[in-house]
């Protein structure tokens, strides 16, 4: 089911009209990042250089660094994530938390 988003200040009928609906929200998820031993520093740097990352923070317990990214669609985060993150030699693991 998508998301649809419209004026609320506007009266609700059956029928919008293009005006009325705002352009579709960007998806994002939130990846929790393990890294090689002592690589934080290096996946931060190879994590910048990915446009769709739009936050990276440190973290400490299970996980080394938390990203924020975001995209077009669930597709298009899903090879942000494959395609581009999984594969950088610096980072051992990812887990990905999708947000609806």
């Amino acid at each position: 089911m998508e998301n649809v988003l419209v004026d609320m200040d506007k009266e609700i009928s059956s029928q919008y009209s293009s005006s009325q609906i705002m352009d579709k929200p960007k998806r994002s998820a939130f990846v929790f990042i393990i890294t090689d031993a002592d690589n934080n520093h290096t996946a931060i740097e190879d994590l910048k250089k990915i446009d769709e990352i739009k936050e990276v923070y440190l973290a400490h317990g299970e996980f080394d660094l938390v990203a924020k990214i975001s995209g077009e669609s669930f597709e298009n985060l899903r090879e942000i994530v494959h395609k581009r993150i999984r594969n950088l030699i610096s980072i051992k693991s990812i887990l990905t938390l999708t947000i609806i």
